[in-house]
């Protein structure tokens, strides 16, 4: 039982160690929207992650108020273009998909001014119903419109 508990110990070790050196490997190739502008406005990340607290502003909206929203769209994409490539090769999305979603990104970044908020608003529907334990069955239909985004 004690060699069980040990194995069980060690494996668990192992475990927690590559799953943390494949996020921290993961989070040094993919950097966050503040890793992002501090990086193209010469400030810390910290001082950019205030900023957006303090005043409500967007990443988008600092990198733009710095002049570099081109730039920081252009990261941005990049990362996102690393991400579902990374997707694609690991079968989690076919590159169809991958190809679709960065389209659709693109599109979005051609209107996006840095507010976080952008050109399109679409309508949805939903209708669904379920049967539960119990005495009853339930049916639920919602409908709704949305206001495009940007994605910073």
């Amino acid at each position: 039982m004690k060699k069980f508990k040990r194995n069980l110990l060690l494996l668990s070790a192992v475990s927690i160690l590559t799953v943390g050196s494949a996020a921290t490997a993961w989070a040094a190739d993919n950097p966050t929207p503040a890793e992002t502008v501090a990086s193209l406005t010469g400030t810390s990340v910290s001082e950019v992650i205030q900023e957006a607290i303090d005043t409500g502003k967007t990443y988008g909206t600092i990198a733009a108020e710095a002049g570099k929203l081109e730039e920081f769209k252009e990261e941005r994409l990049s990362v996102k273009e690393q991400i579902l490539d990374e997707n694609v090769e690991n079968g989690a999305i076919s590159r169809e998909d991958a190809d679709n979603i960065l389209d659709e990104i693109k599109e979005r970044q051609a209107v996006c001014d840095g507010t976080g908020y952008g050109a399109g608003r679409g309508y949805g529907c939903g209708y669904g119903q379920g049967a539960g334990r119990g005495y009853g069955q339930g049916a639920g239909r919602g409908c709704g419109y949305g206001r495009g985004a940007c994605i910073y």
